[in-house]
């Protein structure tokens, strides 16, 4: 049995998603960073497929597979620009109201 003390504890980060608010939860920045993270693992996973298909088997290029991989890889990288943009307007909205505090 361990034993703790109360301020030995971690505390408990709030799960809370909050649409009203502008700034964004750390629970939301949590699930973002982690979909980013998951995605770029996909686009990893999806250009080493392309390669082994076009460059090492010499699949041609407008194959119907290849394409459907080109597609997927294309909504991928949008996805994760537009969780970065989100991202780096929240990160930037912090900076400016910690430069500047009401």
């Amino acid at each position: 049995m361990t034993f703790h003390l109360g301020f030995e504890l971690p505390k408990q980060e709030s799960r809370e998603l909050n649409h009203a608010v502008s700034f964004l939860t750390r629970e939301e920045v949590r699930i973002i960073k982690r979909q980013i993270r998951g995605n770029s693992l996909l686009i990893d996973q999806f250009i080493g497929r392309l390669e082994l298909f076009v460059n090492q088997e010499r699949y041609p290029s407008n194959a119907v597979f290849v394409q459907k991989i080109r597609r997927r890889l294309e909504l991928l990288m949008e996805e994760n620009d537009t969780f970065r943009k989100v991202l780096w307007k929240h990160f930037q909205s912090e900076d400016l109201t910690a430069a500047h505090p009401a």
